[in-house]
């Protein structure tokens, strides 16, 4: 019986303990599995993914830092709001980013990819119609507040692509690419907003994105496949129980009697993370004040141009610019030193690498701000998908909290500090304060192991994945730098 159900399905399951009819089978993708994302997608598949992604990730970090430049023309036409009030739009769609992934990450993690991104990109496509042709604020500030709950999965779900993917090993460059796209969209939103705002209009900063959205929707329902392994599987075992009558069980997954209690164990996840795991939370804030920088300097530095230059607003927004060059000079560093730095831990631990060596380049980093933002970013994704794994997107979604949070509260008084306290010394008070932060990574680095040590989840997730034997060479194709 157990080997004919093998030859039905040959390359797709492995049955274990399966020596009666009633005991539960497991199963897992065999190797060259060619529905498994990380091992067994074609080249193309595999890239497909990855670029919806990162389109779905740069619309949404886009639509971030855009929003500002419709804030004059908005104000023209309503003279009653100030500007503080009309900040608020860009607060509330910020604010969801962090609070949103709490739920939709982890319910990413137990029913897929797919839905989430498909059904979330046509919500922030249709609600682009009610900002252009908003009759007020709080019509504006309520289309963005439910927006930024659908976009929300930017981030942690999106990124948890990335880790569907791509195993440890060769992560980092996909990884490198998918955050670029993030410094990309911070930098050409205000830059382009600001120009098309200045030249027909503020209601067209939201025609041009309700149209790049349609796309962006259609897209993804025509051509996103599932990447969650544990989804695939799980499908895969609801077929093989009805044609076997034996029940069927994913590799690893905690036993839930329902799809509705691996729900709601999923939805603890990234709060418990946040408040019990000491990695997650010293990365979280982190990473959010580094965050906040970056907004407060998208909502700051025009200004300042503005006020000491007589820049017009789209000179200003252009000025913005420089933080994608760099965020592209941190990708190209990214790629040539701290990955062979990795590939280097990889090869001397016998194709296992401390998830601290991901923190070499932000450390340095980490005394910087345009590059070094990218490094800090970067860095908190990769150590988390690395220590989390599976659960990445729940680890994601809780240093998500916190960094959007503080990156929609820092543009509120943001331009105030620097009118009041004189550019430079405004500037100076934010690098101090960064200073302090730059402590982190290099705690983490000394530290971090003994941590891991502490945490039930991390030491879970390293035992699932296995030990390598000390006399096992290094996979040779450890020493690419490319993505597979």
């Amino acid at each position: 019986m157990a080997s004919k159900e093998f030859k039905q399905h040959p390359p797709a399951t492995k049955h274990e303990f399966a020596s009666t009819l009633g005991e539960p089978v497991i199963v897992r993708f065999a190797k060259g599995d060619p529905e498994d994302p990380a091992e067994g997608w074609s080249r193309w598949k595999r890239y497909r993914a990855l670029g919806l992604a990162m389109l779905v990730t740069y619309l949404s970090a886009y639509n971030a830092s855009a929003n500002g430049a419709a804030s004059a023309g908005f104000r023209k036409e309503h003279p009653s709001v100030s500007a503080s009030v009309f900040q608020a739009s860009s607060f509330t769609y910020l604010a969801m980013l962090g609070i949103g992934p709490l739920v939709l990450a982890p319910v990413s993690e137990a029913t897929g990819r797919r839905p989430q991104i498909v059904i979330c990109t046509f919500v922030i496509a249709v609600l682009f119609l009610g900002q252009a042709l908003a009759p007020n604020v709080y019509s504006l500030i309520f289309c963005r507040w439910v927006q930024g709950t659908a976009a929300c999965i930017e981030g942690p779900t999106a990124a948890g692509v990335v880790a569907d993917l791509w195993p440890k090993r060769t992560r980092g460059p996909a990884m490198g690419l998918f955050v670029l796209t993030v410094f990309t969209a911070n930098a050409t939103g205000p830059l382009c907003s600001n120009w098309i705002a200045q030249t027909v209009g503020w209601r067209w900063v939201y025609w041009v994105q309700l149209i790049s959205n349609s796309v962006c929707f259609v897209l993804c329902l025509f051509l996103f496949p599932e990447p969650r392994a544990d989804v695939i599987l799980g499908k895969r075992c609801k077929k093989l129980q009805a044609e076997s009558g034996r029940p069927h069980f994913v590799e690893g997954l905690e036993g839930t009697e329902s799809m509705l209690d691996a729900v709601k164990l999923s939805l603890t996840r990234p709060l418990l993370y946040l408040f019990t795991e000491p990695i997650v939370a010293s990365l979280a804030l982190w990473v959010g004040f580094a965050w906040g920088v970056v907004f407060l300097l998208v909502g700051s530095i025009a200004h300042v141009f503005e006020r000491t230059y007589g820049f017009s607003q789209g000179q200003g927004g252009t000025v913005l610019i420089c933080g994608f060059i760099g965020a592209f000079i941190s990708y190209i560093l990214h790629l040539t030193i701290q990955e062979p730095l990795y590939r280097q831990a990889l090869a001397k631990g016998n194709g296992k690498a401390k998830p601290e060596v991901r923190l070499y380049s932000a450390a340095i980093g980490a005394i910087l701000f345009s590059a070094g933002s990218y490094t800090i970013y970067l860095g908190t994704y990769l150590v988390l998908g690395d220590i989390y794994d599976r659960y990445s997107s729940s680890a994601q979604a809780a240093q998500s909290l916190l960094r959007n949070i503080l990156g929609a509260t820092f543009p509120f008084f943001g331009v105030a500090m620097y009118d009041r306290l004189t550019f430079p010394w405004a500037s100076t008070l934010v690098g101090f304060i960064a200073g302090a932060f730059a402590i982190v990574p290099w705690v983490l680095i000394f530290y971090g192991e003994r941590l891991r040590a502490r945490s039930k989840v991390a030491i879970s997730m390293e035992q699932q994945e296995g030990d390598v034997l000390g006399e096992e060479p290094a996979p040779a194709h450890l020493t690419e730098v490319e993505m597979p």
